[in-house]
């Protein structure tokens, strides 16, 4: 049947996910990501971020999140540390949420018609970015994070082919999601990994709405 799964911020002790569990490919082929897109650019901007399977081991978790012991959850009714996992999460974090996911694409849409700059994601942790409008349609920012920063224990994700998704390359990274002017005075040398990130949306999204999948899905 597959796993669930949870976009977890550490250091905030916040989740999200969809209201009654979320699969994957429920999460990723959705305007679900629109929720993670709006967190992303204000509340969790400049966190770690991590998506986390409920068949998580404790003692699994990437690099990026134990080195500043984001891995071990302390709580009120207990002095001893608990290990992030997916119980635990659910048990001592608050969850952002929206009542329904339409109102997240809604405030989406909305926010990008008042302030129509042109967006920019970046891995604050790799130094590389993504122009929001460098994606196929459909797409956005969140979705691009999501497909990214999952990990578990187990390869299963309910997408075909996706079982390299539960060790994410990015999982444990710190984003925010900017104006593309902020680009000129970026300290360092910066990465822009747009053809990378289409090559892998064409591979994911073609293996389930099949080679038509940008007339065939709209999140």
């Amino acid at each position: 049947m597959g796993q669930y799964w949870q976009v977890v911020c550490p250091s905030r002790r916040e989740y999200t996910t969809q209201s009654c569990g979320g699969k994957l490919s429920e999460l990723l082929f959705s305007s679900w990501a629109n929720i993670l897109c709006d967190l992303i650019e204000h509340e969790w901007a400049g966190t770690r971020l991590i998506c986390i399977g409920d068949y998580l081991n404790p003692d699994d978790l990437p690099a990026t999140i134990q080195q500043d012991k984001l891995h071990l959850i302390s709580a009120e009714s207990d002095a001893t540390s608990k290990l992030l996992r997916y119980d635990v999460v659910e048990e001592e974090f608050e969850l952002w949420s929206y009542e329904e996911e339409g109102e997240a694409a809604t405030l989406t849409a909305m926010e990008e018609s008042v302030n129509p700059k042109i967006r920019l994601l970046r891995n604050l942790t790799t130094s590389q970015y993504v122009f929001k409008d460098k994606l196929p349609s459909g797409t956005t920012l969140g979705h691009i994070v999501l497909m990214r920063i999952c990990w578990s224990s187990d390869s299963s994700t309910s997408i075909a082919g996706g079982g390299y998704l539960t060790k994410g390359e990015w999982a444990g990274h710190e984003f925010d999601i900017v104006g593309a002017d902020m680009l000129e005075n970026m300290d360092g040398e910066w990465e822009d990994v747009a053809e990378d990130i289409r090559d892998e949306i064409q591979v994911l999204w073609s293996s389930d709405f099949g080679d038509n999948w940008e007339t065939e899905w709209r999140a």
